[in-house]
């Protein structure tokens, strides 16, 4: 990018010496090469000299009739490349921080008139941020509705401090949500660090196309030979909603004049709610009734198959909780035994053995003692009747 600066003349205009035109590059990269041009007219004048200033201090200059014609002076941070430099062009080559300024061309005509025309320009060195693109920071990987983004967008030390800008879904954002920092001076160079955030609340319309993303981008540029940005892409978190199979137990509950759960079994309740998911009323279009009939009908049987299993193995672990039952009382049995065998007591089978002996044993003495006393009765009948 060049600057045209108009021209002015030292001179009465009746002379025929003119600038033509002066062109100082507006910005350079640092380490890049620069090239200052300017462009004159003698009109049939002899040219003296062409002189360069740097913020007032001369560089270089060109007297034609001067052996090399080209003369260099020392300059911090000017580096004239005297085999690409003429009268009308001027090379600088690595150009660093220091070679910013104000340069100024100066063109002088031979005597007697020495007339003298000059004309200045602005050149800015640019170093370019050293980290890449801009970094973004502070964000989450969700947001939901209603929540508040804080984020801030950093670019690399420069020189001059880039420009930062923020984009939401593509759009500018809007001058409220920014929030702006300091520059952040640092290093001898003294480059420059931008800092930039953004602020704002999420909403719906934030979320396009039911997509639930949310992007956020910033874009760093200077000039027109300096762009890069950054994006980052946010997921969404969508409101929760009850799952489909529960709202649709509820509203049959509702069209129900009694609530079909209450008093079931787990079986029956099971049933009720697979059935409930399956046979709805306006469930499906005409053109899908066919294959929903068919599929409820596969998943249906396969739920029978179900409950029938689980009857089944409902009675294997009842005659298995009976077999552990006996195993356990079989066991203690065993175990209370060997104890007794040890105190050198009758084990407990044995002791219920012996008095269910000993009752038997009453038992037969209660049966003969009745035997005996009704035989006796009848004895002494018998005796009555013989005195008689």
């Amino acid at each position: 990018m060049f600057l045209k600066h108009p021209l002015t003349t030292l001179v009465d205009y009746t002379f025929s010496l003119r600038l033509v035109e002066v062109r100082i590059p507006n910005y350079v990269i640092k380490g890049s090469t620069a090239q200052l041009e300017c462009l004159y007219d003698l009109d049939g004048e002899a040219l003296y000299s062409v002189k360069w200033y740097k913020d007032g201090n001369e560089f270089y200059r060109y007297v034609p009739r001067d052996m090399p014609p080209a003369q260099t002076f020392l300059l911090p941070g000017v580096s004239v490349n005297v085999h690409n430099s003429s009268d009308a062009i001027v090379t600088l080559r690595e150009v660093n921080l220091q070679t910013a300024g104000r340069f100024r061309c100066e063109v002088s005509g031979e005597a007697p008139s020495f007339q003298t025309v000059t004309e200045h320009g602005d050149m800015v060195v640019v170093s370019l941020p050293d980290q890449g693109p801009p970094k973004i920071s502070g964000g989450r990987p969700r947001y939901q509705i209603g929540d508040w983004v804080r984020i801030n967008c950093t670019a690399g030390r420069s020189k001059p401090a880039v420009q930062l800008s923020w984009f939401i879904n593509g759009e500018a954002a809007e001058p409220q949500f920014l929030r702006k920092y300091n520059t952040i001076l640092s290093g001898r160079e003294g480059l420059e660090t931008s800092v930039l955030g953004l602020q704002f609340r999420v909403e719906q319309h934030h979320f396009r196309n039911g997509d639930m993303k949310l992007k956020v981008s910033c874009v760093a540029s200077l000039s027109t030979f300096y762009w890069r940005s950054n994006e980052e892409s946010v997921e969404g978190d969508r409101p929760q909603k009850a799952p489909v199979l529960e709202s649709r137990e509820t509203v049959y509950a509702s069209n129900s004049r009694a609530d079909p759960v209450q008093g079931m079994s787990l079986r029956e309740s099971f049933v009720t709610k697979i059935l409930s998911f399956f046979i709805q009323p306006n469930a499906a279009s005409k053109s899908d009734s066919t294959l929903l009939l068919k599929t409820s009908n596969t998943i249906i049987l396969i739920i029978t198959t179900l409950i029938t299993s689980y009857g089944c193995l409902g009675r294997l672990l009842g005659i298995k909780h009976n077999c552990i039952k006996l195993t356990l009382q079989r066991d203690t049995r065993t175990i209370e035994n060997n104890r007794y065998k040890k105190e050198n007591r009758k084990p407990i089978y044995c002791y219920e053995k012996l008095q269910q002996q000993q009752r038997q044993q009453q038992q037969q003495q209660q049966q003969e003692h009745h035997r005996h006393h009704h035989n006796l009765h009848h004895d002494d009948e018998e005796c009555d009747d013989n005195t008689e």
